[in-house]
Order: C-alpha cells, then structure tokens, then sequence
C-alpha cells in the first residue's frame, strides 16, 4: 500500500520512472515498426510481385509447373494428402510428386499386388503447406513463392511470385512457359449447372500411335494447324472463325483417340459436351458453349446417340422419333435439349469463336442434315475397320526393333540378380523379347496375312496384342484361332440380339394387340351403352306422345258426342254427373289410359253415357270424331 502510495505522490521518483520507462519503450517501438516497414518498402522496390487467383487459368498453369520443380517437392513444411484429379484442377501428377506407397517398403511391383480388395491402393502424396514461403532457381533468379490459403467462404486461394528483377519480362516467361507445360492434352467436362469440370491431364499420345489409312492423320494436322494460323484471313473476309470435324464410322476404330493426339499435338485443351446428360437444356448448353476459350477443341462424343434417347426435336425434320418415344422421353428423362438450341450454340450469333469442333457418330445416317451442313461440319472423315496394312502396322508399334541402347549392361544384369531387386524390377520392357527388323516385318507381314480385310476393328486388334504384349511369336502363331472365336463370339452375340430383339418385339406385338382387344371392348361397351341410353330416350319420348295423344282425344269424344231428346230428361242429371266426374278425374283417367296404351298402340278407351247403362265405343287414336252410323246405334242401344 505504502508503494502504491508513493508511485502516486507527485514528484516522486518512481513515477517519474515509471513515465520514463513508458516514454522511451514507445519510442524504441516505433522506431523499431519504422524500421521495420522502411526496410520492407526498399526490398519491395527491387521485388517484382505477381499474383495469381484460384479461379483463373494463370494459376492452374503455374501450379502444374511447379509440381515439375525439384525444389518443390524438397519443401521442408509439407501436407500429406490423397491427390484426386476430379478434387481439384491442379491436381496433376507428375514424375517428380513425392507420393508414399507401400511398393516402397515392401517391393510390390506387380499389379495384382497392388490390388486391394479388387481396388487400385489409393496413392498419398506431399505437398508444400500453405501460407509458407519457398524459393525456386529460375533462368537466373531467385523466386520467392507463396501459396496462401482461402481467407473467406469463396474458397479461392491465391498464389504470389516475387523476383527480383527490373521489368516483368521474367514473370512473362515464367507464365508462358507454364502455359506451353500445361496445355499437354487437358481434358474439361461439362456439368449439367451450366459450368465446367477439370478431369484431369493425361500424357501426350504421340501421332505415330495412330494407325490409320495413309494421308487421314496428315491431311487433319495440316488443316487444324492451317485454322489456327488464318484468323487474320478469316476476318477480312467476313467468315466466322470456327472450324468443325466430323468423325463417323464403325465403334473401336479410333476416332476419339485421334482426337487425343491432335490435341496432344496442337497443344489445346479439350472439352467434352455430353448432349444426352441428365439435366441437359438449351439454357445449360448455352452457359457451356459461353465459357468455352477460344484457343481449344469442343468435343461432341456419340452425337446420334444423342438424339435417339433424350433430345427432343422437331417432328417435321428427318429422323424424328415417334409420337410413343418422344412421350416416354419426356417423361424418362428431365433432358430438353432441342436441335435449334444445339445449332444455335455451334454457330448462332452467340456461338464461340477460335475453337476447332470435333464430333463423333457411329451412325451418320441418324444424324439431320442441318447438323452435318458444311459450316458446321467442314470436313468429313470415314473410319472403317481394319484392313491389312493397318493390322501389321500396328503389330510393328507394339513390338519395336531391337536397338543397341537397349542392350543389359553388365551393371544392370548385377543388379536384377539381388534378390531385394528382384520383385521391383519387373517392368513390361524388359520381359518383350528385343527382336531386329528382319523379324519384326516377317512376323507383321504374317500377322496380317491372317487378319480378314474390313472385318475385325482396330480397338479388337488392339485388345489382342495387349493380351500378347511379351509373346510377339506366339502372337502371330495363335492369332488365327483367335479370328475364328471371334467370329464365333460375334456370331453368338448376333443370335442373341436377334433373338432379344424378337422377343422385344413379340412383346411389343402382344402389348399391343392386348391394348387393341380392350380398346375395342371398351369402345362396344361405350357403343352399347349409347344404344340403351338412345332406346330409353325414345320410349320416354313416345311414353309422353301417347300420354298426349289420349288426353286430346277424350277431350275431342266428350265435345263431339251427341245425347238423343227422349231420354233428355231422365238422363239429363246423369250426364251432368259423369261429365263433373270425368272433368274432375283427368289425372286417373291419364294413368289408366297411359297404362292401356302401352299394350294397344293404336287405339284408346273413351266411356259413353246412355241412361243407365254404359257402353264402350272404340275411337281412333288421330281424336277424329264418330261418325253418324255410330251414333245412330247408340240411340238404338239406348231404347
């Protein structure tokens, strides 16, 4: 308490120490900020400062090159992780990932060992961690690079390069040259909300890996490259800047794998539209075909098979499905996709520009002609099956020729026999016997020889050689059975679809006849129903004729009839009485002739009065009144 005291008192010693103590701390503080910041500002007037989004392609290319960089991969902080290409658009595997696998620490090398419950092991890699800074060696500078993570629930993380240097020009390098990396045959998917999905990089597949007739793959890379070279002439003369392919031909015979190869070649991405996907409309099209970069191949897989299962079509254009499918589509399948959406997204006003359109079909007479029209498809290409010189070409790019590098070194053949060596070693290049090129023509020449011209596809072919990728001999020796069991096969599977298809359509037939059978029985009923309805109406209608009819006519015979003079008097009271009794019970006389006249139709009762007796008088139904001899006998009666 006395201390506390004495810092309060004023003038003493300890708050003027204290306030000393306050004053120099706060200034050594700000110095030091001062400094701090000071120095910073200098560095950063050398550093040249790049900044990279997520969510822009810049990123994407940088972060693909710098999985390529040792230096990278070396990062003393890290993140292990399973990589999954779908997850994320920088996910690109490289050669030079660290990834962890059991292969390893266990020397699994076959494949079948790394098979987990029938499943590929699931791969962990290393990544550098986030919000670190790591130094990279590139055309002699130093980059200092910075990967922060997401600050807000966009998710859009950024990427910062600072070099030092005088103008951006190395930055202008880096960031080409991560684009020319990247561009090795990316592959984009459509999604049904409207936007695009990265699925993943696959390796560059060189032309000379496909096999097709002489002067296709030529006559389509010249032409592609001839399109990117010309939009200059393209505008000048008023002509839209698109060019479009049309693939068409029997299944397997590799029209989407030369695709692949060109892209590989040209070095554009690819984007995939699949027309007949859940969900699809004009509107999600239209979205697509507007994210679409100018520079890229636009990729229309199965464009028939398209409009046979869920594009919905004009019925007075060619090919249009019927009334019954076009129903059941709609009702299926929640796809509205229709041809005018489709042709207004390849070449309307708001189509894109600078992008080569490929599409493929295995049926070209299902397609419309407004599709296949030149402007939308320039060039056509036929693919068939496989003839002879595409069978032993292909057998030539399976089986190389023996070349001196290939040859053991001494070394090498020291190191395979270790047994720790042994199950790692077990590479598929090694166990293909290395023959020279007498062999190796020889034994294509004969492999073909054995192939039926246009018979077998190329994909077939393939499967073939894949199963005998180590048995070049025994490949050629056994490939005639395999011919004959795979005639066998697509003879059987011929039947069987003949046979489903029968069976489908007796059903069909039946189906039908039994909706006819009960369409017919209903419409008797219908029928039936409509007679019996029409026959009561006619009853009632003549019920209430007749019921007219015979009050008329005895209102007719009362006005009509004639009493005789003698018997005036003794009768007089009489009548009076019947005709009061007959005026008041015109309802009982109505149902009781109502109920005769059903069983006479065509006469009625009427009742005379004479004196006392009562005679009936027949009268005709048309209430025409007696005549004269009629009632000269009712006076005779009378008396």
């Amino acid at each position: 308490m006395d201390t506390l005291k004495n810092l309060l008192v004023p003038g003493s010693n300890a708050l003027q120490d204290t306030l000393k103590l306050v004053v120099i701390g706060g200034a050594v503080e700000t110095a030091r900020r001062s400094a701090y910041t000071g120095w910073n500002t200098f560095v950063d007037s050398f550093f040249l400062t790049a900044t990279f989004m997520q969510d822009d392609y810049p990123y994407d290319w940088v972060m693909h090159w710098l999985s390529k960089q040792p230096a990278w991969s070396r990062a003393r902080e890290f993140e292990i992780t399973t990589r999954n290409a779908d997850s994320s658009r920088a996910s690109v595997k490289t050669p030079t990932d660290q990834e962890l696998e059991e292969d390893e620490e266990f020397g699994l090398a076959d494949d079948d060992e790394r098979l987990v419950h029938g499943r590929r092991k699931r791969k962990v890699a290393l990544t550098p961690s986030a919000d670190t800074t790591h130094n990279i060696y590139y055309r002699g500078h130093w980059l200092r690079i910075t990967r922060a993570s997401p600050r807000d629930h966009s998710g859009r993380g950024e990427l910062k390069i600072s070099v030092v240097a005088r103008n951006n020009a190395i930055i202008k390098k880096l960031v080409l040259q991560a684009k020319h990396e990247y561009e090795q045959d990316m592959e984009h998917r459509g999604m049904s909300s409207g936007g695009w999905r990265w699925n993943g990089a696959r390796q560059k597949r060189p032309m000379s890996s496909i096999i097709l007739e002489p002067g296709v793959k030529d006559m389509l890379l010249t032409d592609a490259k001839d399109f990117l070279r010309s939009e200059e002439w393209y505008a000048e003369r008023g002509i839209p800047f698109r060019r479009g392919y049309l693939l068409h031909g029997v299944p397997g015979s590799g029209k989407t794998s030369l695709i692949h190869a060109l892209a590989g070649e040209l070095g554009l991405d690819i984007y995939v539209v699949s027309l007949n996907m859940k969900g699809m409309s004009d509107n999600t099209l239209a979205n697509l075909m507007g994210r679409i970069p100018q520079r890229c191949i636009l990729l229309l897989e199965d464009l028939d098979a398209a409009f046979t299962r869920g594009t919905s079509r004009d019925t007075k254009s060619t090919g249009a499905p019927t009334a019954k499918t076009a129903a059941e589509t709609k009702a299926d399948d929640p796809n509205t996709l229709s041809l005018s959406g489709l042709l207004n997204s390849l070449d309307g006003v708001a189509a894109a520009e600078g992008r080569i359109l490929f599409a493929t079909t295995n049926h070209i007479e299902r397609l419309d002609p407004a599709l296949s029209r030149p402007g939308r498809m320039d060039v056509w290409v036929d693919f068939k099956n496989a003839s002879r010189w595409q069978a032993e070409e292909i057998f030539k790019n399976f089986f190389p020729c023996k070349r001196p590098e290939d040859e053991p070194k001494p070394e090498d053949a020291e190191t395979e026999a270790k047994p720790e060596n042994k199950r790692r070693c077990r590479d598929t290049r090694a166990l293909v016997p290395r023959l020279d090129a007498e062999e190796i023509a020889e034994l294509a020449k004969r492999f073909a020889q054995h192939i039926p011209e246009d018979e077998m596809s190329v994909a077939s072919l393939q499967g073939y050689l894949l199963k005998n990728k180590t048995r070049p001999r025994e490949c050629v020796d056994e490939v005639a059975d395999w011919i004959i069991k795979e005639r066998d096969t697509k003879a059987r599977l011929k039947r069987e679809k003949e046979e489903k298809e029968r069976l489908e359509k007796e059903e069909a037939e039946e189906k039908e006849k039994k909706e006819k059978e009960e369409k017919e029985k209903k419409e008797k009923e219908e029928k039936r129903e409509k007679r019996k309805k029409e026959k009561e109406e006619k009853l009632e209608k003549e019920r209430k004729l007749k019921q007219e009819e015979a009050k008329n006519a005895r209102r007719q015979s009362r006005t009509s009839s004639v009493t005789p003079s003698t018997s005036a008097s003794t009768t007089g009271t009489t009548n009076s009485a019947a005709t009061t009794d007959s005026e008041t019970s015109d309802d009982e006389s109505d149902a009781a002739t109502t109920k005769t006249d059903t069983t006479k139709s065509a006469e009625t009762q009427t009742t005379e009065a004479s004196g006392t007796k009562w005679v009936n008088v027949k009268s005709p139904s048309n209430g025409v009144a007696p005549t004269t001899g009629i009632l000269e006998a009712i006076a005779d009666l009378k008396i």
